[in-house]
């Protein structure tokens, strides 16, 4: 990847990768970056691909929440209780299986100062 990497490890994640790409971070589990790691003389593997891979499992909106969440350290309950959902509703909308509404992407937004229109679909 030609993106800034660091590896951390979380309470509720195990080991995971950061990177940046244009200004955003975003984590990934070390498990998944593992996949995409290669050896001195390979090529690089551009964003787009690692990215369009996790966007289709997860959706964008879906991949950016997970990503807020691992980055402020949080569980999916201590961030539910913060946008006033619940945690049932993180772990669906982390999943792409639930929407993310106007309303609760305005709440993120004033908590994480990350635009609200970045949840939509």
């Amino acid at each position: 990847m030609s993106a800034h990497m660091r590896t951390h490890r979380t309470k509720s994640e195990g080991v995971v990768i950061r990177v940046r790409h244009a200004g955003v971070v975003y984590i990934f589990p070390k498990k998944v970056a593992d996949q995409y790691r290669l050896s001195p003389s390979s090529e690089a593997v551009g964003t787009d691909k690692v990215f369009a891979e996790i966007n289709k499992k997860y959706t964008k909106p879906g991949a950016l929440l997970r990503g807020i969440r691992v980055r402020e350290n949080l569980t999916q309950s201590e961030l539910a209780k913060k946008i006033k959902v619940t945690q049932s509703d993180v772990s669906q909308m982390e999943n792409g299986t639930r929407t993310i509404g106007r309303i609760v992407a305005k709440r993120i937004e004033k908590i994480f100062q990350v635009n609200y229109r970045s949840f939509l679909e």
